[in-house]
């Protein structure tokens, strides 16, 4: 933020953090703790776009003025408060207008009520080490709500010009419940996960167990050509074992002219079921003898001719 580049007055967060007791500290003392400061500031500035914002030296502590979401300033605020090792630093927190004045950046100067009233607020003497004005608390509800629910009031200050401020303060239950709320989410979340996936796993195992296939371990003799409802499957053997879908199935076995074997069976899914079955050749045709002919009776003419021949010889 420079002085060409910001309008004046412009609205802006104010983090002031002021070394109580600082005017009574010996020379020594002021060194150290303007040291530890800086230091404090630097950490917290990590949380504070550096383009939105600009650290101006007090002669009792330092103070940042930058635009944008106040939310920048809460967080440098709690940065700050868990980084400072003094225990005399406070921490106010403001939203109101500020004037820049300066031809450069080096001698840009910025002034105002903004930081007026954050200064006072670092200086309230109280149990609580960050305090934010009502202002800042409007402006951070604007951009954040959720950020600005976690500020609960904490009392009423006067400033030096006898002005009345409402005080909030961090109240860390209700980040804490969000916090609860989201990881119980988080957890149910990945509690459904693991659910629909155990429930998709049971189904799918469920699945495959109903259309598990069923086994035809075949001994046919000796051979046959195996069909599953009129679909050829192979020869068995060397056809021994043969997937089947469970159900109800018509098995056929044939062998040539020989009667074909024709079952019906009704599989489960990976049962295992033996079929057996051996074809019989029918058994030769037996021969049969010629049933011996009666002699046939001679002719008178075939009878001479017989008597004849005997004598023949002679």
């Amino acid at each position: 933020m420079n002085a060409e580049s910001a309008p004046l007055p412009v609205p802006a967060s104010v983090l002031f953090l002021r070394m109580r007791g600082w005017a009574e500290s010996l020379p020594s003392e002021q060194s150290r703790r303007r040291t530890e400061l800086a230091a404090t500031v630097r950490t917290a500035l990590a949380a504070w776009s550096e383009d939105r914002r600009v650290v101006l030296e007090a002669a009792d502590g330092l103070a940042v003025v930058g635009e944008g979401d106040p939310a920048q300033a809460l967080q440098a605020a709690r940065l700050a408060a868990l980084s400072t090792t003094d225990g005399d630093v406070g921490i106010g927190l403001h939203h109101g207008p500020v004037r820049a004045s300066g031809d450069t950046v080096t001698q840009v100067r910025v002034q105002g009520d903004g930081i007026a009233t954050a200064a006072a607020l670092a200086g309230f003497h109280g149990p609580q080490t960050v305090l934010m004005s009502q202002s800042f608390r409007e402006a951070l509800a604007a951009r954040s709500p959720r950020q600005a629910e976690t500020l609960r009031p904490a009392g009423e200050m006067v400033d030096e010009r006898l002005r009345s401020h409402t005080l909030f303060v961090f109240d860390p239950v209700p980040a804490r419940r969000r916090a609860v709320r989201r990881a119980l989410a988080g957890v149910l979340g990945m509690m459904l996960l693991l659910a629909a996936g155990l429930a998709a796993r049971q189904m799918r195992e469920r699945y495959e167990e109903a259309h598990r296939p069923a086994i035809l371990v075949l001994d046919i003799k000796p051979t046959g050509e195996v069909f599953v409802d009129g679909d050829a499957k192979g020869t068995a053997p060397p056809l021994v074992r043969l997937s089947v879908p469970p159900g109800t199935h018509i098995i056929e076995v044939r062998n040539g002219k020989l009667p074909p074997l024709i079952t019906e069976v009704q599989l489960q899914p990976g049962e295992q079921m033996e079929l057996k079955h051996v074809f019989v050749p029918p058994p030769p045709p037996v021969a049969r003898k010629p049933k011996p002919q009666p002699p046939r009776k001679l002719t008178p003419a075939e009878k001479l001719e017989h008597a004849i021949s005997k004598y023949k010889f002679w």
